[in-house]
């Protein structure tokens, strides 16, 4: 079908809307039985790629450079530069520049051949050198730079591997920490702590001239250590933050090698561990590119870092002719079917949809982790058996709202062994405070934000407790509960009061819920009706949820709020409605019996009138986010949320 049929406006009812978005997600699934959109980013992990090839030694092709190239090209901002998150077609608001991102691309591009007046770079340039060059790079770009000999390292903040020997039942331990930061500050302390960087290259020589206002030998990088360009920040770092800035400077210079050389050893073992246990993927690409470099500084023979590449295309790649070659930051099959199947479930019940339904409930049942994981607790982590991942059961780190989600999708086609197991592992995952972690429970009772070292993000220093988490955990506890032994049966039924209580407080004042891994108040209401609703009782909560989300509608029957708000922490109206969010409002108010009839109606005709011909959705702003600032984009949250929530209201009011 043609571009522009494809996109070509539809004037369906919602009936029709429904049973077009069902055959399109049926298109959509892969002959296996998943459903699975790429998770959309931004080239940083690509760039990193590049510059940790350049340092290993790691011959990149030409067709793969090409491809490369490409996605740096097709994912550039507006201005010619790159930032946290891929601008859209239709984008709206000023392009919110980054120095670390554009300073990486410029550096990844430029390893690549591509001379610095070439029209890819031009504009990056510029902007790096508006910036007065990549001296204020943020921290992690600082790393990045040294690990290429950009940066000398004494200019970095030190990383140090013997916070690994520390106790731990001390907060400072990073087995406390967020497990993709603890994932990440690993294999980056035994990079800084090697103090190894790449060769001094004819082209690295042209980037010392090419990044920094002054002449290499004239910068003063000490000073810079813990300078970051103002715009990049979340939040510029605390006084206490600084002051152990400072104190591990201190300890940097004194820090005795026997103790280091211990450190070191244990984090080789804390990589090697989850390596082995994540299929040698790692949690993400973004610290398995990380492993590969202290694993080579180690023996560029060994045997787990040719596992790491031998995987790393097959798991984190996705490559076409139109956006190039991109390294995704997460991989999210099980995630998207169980959302498919849920949304079609609602639907019409064809011959096609059920022989859909029996695959995709074939697929997601394998992607259950079935053994316990020996040494968990001495490598921090939990027993992840029952669970399900994010992205499917190669990964190995299952999630909370993954595994409820999956309880929800699959049903009675989850035996009760596997029912059971599935509980067990979310109750794990329950915070002291009745709420849900995502891979595991809180393990400090500090946020430890005021210690973030990541500078451009928020909230990603240790476990949370999360609306959506919470809500999906409630309706799956609540849904197997008539499965369930006695003994787990009472155990769930603790945790769906408590975590209820949590809920509730969480509503705010006006009667919405923030979210977190979704833009962002209407997402966090969606959820924070579905798990109120689905446990019962506090109506007035419900119907408050309800009555926020009535009075954010526009005049064209949908919802739109901005990305900005994850940001400020308000509610920010887009300038157009959104179809993702007006079916996650639209689902909300069918979930929580809202009586208000006019608007169902009117959203669902928004949906129905904005339905592409093929029975997808045009895509639109990011509405996925993770720690506050980086969006992304999932593509098949354009299928399935408009068809669930047209399927329920067509189950609700009977219009076809």
């Amino acid at each position: 079908m043609a571009n522009a049929d494809r996109h070509a406006v539809s004037a369906a009812t919602p009936g029709v809307a429904m049973r077009r978005a069902a055959q399109a997600l049926i298109a959509q699934q892969h002959p296996e039985g998943r459903w699975e959109g790429e998770v959309i980013w931004c080239p940083m992990i690509a760039a990193q790629y590049v510059l940790a090839a350049h340092v290993i030694g790691l011959p990149i092709a030409s067709s793969r450079r090409q491809a490369l190239l490409r996605q740096f090209e097709s994912s550039r901002l507006s201005d010619g530069t790159w930032g946290l998150y891929v601008e859209t077609a239709r984008s709206h608001g000023a392009p919110r520049s980054s120095l670390f991102v554009t300073g990486l691309v410029y550096v990844a591009a430029r390893l690549l051949d591509v001379p610095p007046d070439d029209p890819l770079l031009t504009r990056g340039k510029a902007f790096i050198d508006r910036a007065g060059g990549l001296l204020d790079i943020p921290a992690w770009g600082k790393f990045w730079l040294a690990v290429v000999n950009l940066y000398p390292w004494h200019g970095v903040a030190p990383v140090l591997p013997e916070l690994w020997l520390l106790p731990r039942w001390l907060f400072a331990h990073p087995g406390n920490f967020y497990c993709h930061l603890r994932r990440i500050y690993a294999p980056m302390a035994y990079v800084f702590a090697s103090g190894h960087q790449g060769p001094l290259t004819p082209r690295i020589l042209e980037l010392r001239h090419e990044l920094f206002a002054r002449p290499w030998t004239e910068n003063n990088f000490a000073a810079a250590r813990y300078r970051s360009r103002p715009e990049d920040l979340w939040r510029p770092p605390t006084v206490r933050f600084r002051a152990v800035r400072r104190l591990s400077v201190l300890y940097e210079c004194a820090a005795p090698s026997w103790l280091r050389r211990r450190a070191m050893a244990r984090l080789l073992a804390y990589i090697r561990y989850d390596l082995r246990t994540t299929s040698h993927t790692a949690i993400s690409a973004v610290s398995g590119i990380i492993d590969a470099i202290a694993l080579w500084l180690n023996d560029p023979s060994d045997t787990d870092l040719a596992r790491v590449w031998s995987q790393f295309d097959e798991m984190w790649t996705w490559m076409d002719d139109e956006r190039g070659l991109r390294i995704a930051g997460a991989r999210s099959a099980t995630w998207d079917s169980a959302f498919a199947l849920q949304a079609l479930e609602f639907a019409c019940h064809d011959d096609a949809t059920r022989r859909s339904l029996q695959r995709g409930r074939r697929f997601l049942a394998t992607q259950q982790i079935f053994e316990k994981l020996p040494q968990a607790e001495e490598f921090h982590r939990i027993d992840p058996q029952g669970g399900f991942c994010f992205a499917g059961v190669w990964h190995g780190w299952p999630v909370s709202d993954c595994t409820a989600e999956a309880i929800c999708a699959l049903g009675p086609a989850l035996s009760a062994e596997a029912l059971s197991h599935a509980a067990e592992f979310i109750l794990r995952c329950q915070n002291p405070d009745g709420a849900f972690g995502t891979y595991e429970p809180r393990k400090t009772q500090s946020t430890l934000e005021w210690l973030n070292p990541a500078e451009m993000f928020s909230a990603s220093m240790t476990e949370h407790s999360f609306v959506e988490c919470t809500a999906s955990c409630i309706a799956a506890l609540r849904a197997a509960r008539g499965r369930l032994d006695p003994d787990l049966r009472v155990r769930s039924e603790k945790a769906v009061q408590r975590a209820v209580g949590w809920l509730v407080g969480q509503q705010r004042r006006d009667g919405s819920w923030p979210g977190f891994w979704g833009v962002h108040f209407i997402y966090g209401t969606l959820f924070g009706i579905r798990g109120l609703a689905s446990a019962g009782g506090h109506e007035k909560a419900v119907a408050r949820g309800c009555e926020w989300l009535v009075a954010r509608q526009n005049q064209d029957g949908g919802w739109g709020e901005h990305h900005d708000g994850c940001r400020s922490g308000t509610y920010t109206p887009h300038p157009e409605s959104q179809a993702i969010q007006t079916a996650w409002a639209l689902l909300a108010l069918i979930e929580g019996g809202s009586s208000e009839h006019a608007a169902l109606d009117a959203a669902a005709l928004y949906l129905a009138r904005t339905q592409s011909m093929d029975g997808t959705w045009p895509e639109q702003d990011h509405v996925g986010v993770f720690f506050r600032t980086a969006l992304i984009q999932f593509p098949l949250y354009r299928t399935y949320f408009p068809l669930w929530a047209l399927a329920a209201y067509v189950d609700r009011r009977g219009h076809v």
